[in-house]
């Protein structure tokens, strides 16, 4: 069952960066709620909404490539953790993200736990939570 969530995470990743969102939704709930940093203080709750996020990043990224400009995303998925309980799937890891331009290459990294449900139509995600990758603020002693 690992190898065939691992398989999953890898498609659903790779279906953003290709604009796919036909693998997408197919591997996405409806019901679907995320916590990213990057984009919201808030919960973003729902599919629709990753549609439309991931149409415009795809969008975006063709017009960069018309102009002639190169522009690629990869990513690697560090030290993946599965933690299944029946139905129920939690993946944690840290997510390196690989940008190829004209100007060379970019990296980012977060950590990510995404939680999948098996359902009858397959695993689907259902839970996705970012956090960002630098230090807390260290108070020596304990003490502010």
């Amino acid at each position: 069952m690992n190898e065939e969530l691992l398989m999953l995470l890898d498609a659903h990743l790779k279906s953003i960066w290709a604009g796919d969102l036909e693998t997408y939704q197919a591997t996405t709930g409806e019901d679907v709620t995320f916590f990213e940093w990057y984009i919201s203080t808030q919960r973003i709750d729902g599919l629709d909404f990753h549609l439309r996020e991931t149409a415009a990043n795809w969008r975006a990224a063709e017009d960069r490539r018309r102009t002639g400009e190169r522009y690629e995303v990869e990513h690697e998925v560090l030290q993946p953790k599965i933690q299944a309980y029946g139905d129920v799937a939690i993946i944690t890891y840290t997510l390196l993200m690989r940008y190829t331009t004209s100007d060379g290459v970019r990296h980012t990294e977060h950590n990510e736990t995404r939680v999948f449900h098996r359902r009858p139509s397959g695993w689907q995600l259902v839970h996705c939570h970012k956090s960002p990758m630098w230090p807390a603020p260290h108070v020596p002693n304990g003490r502010q």
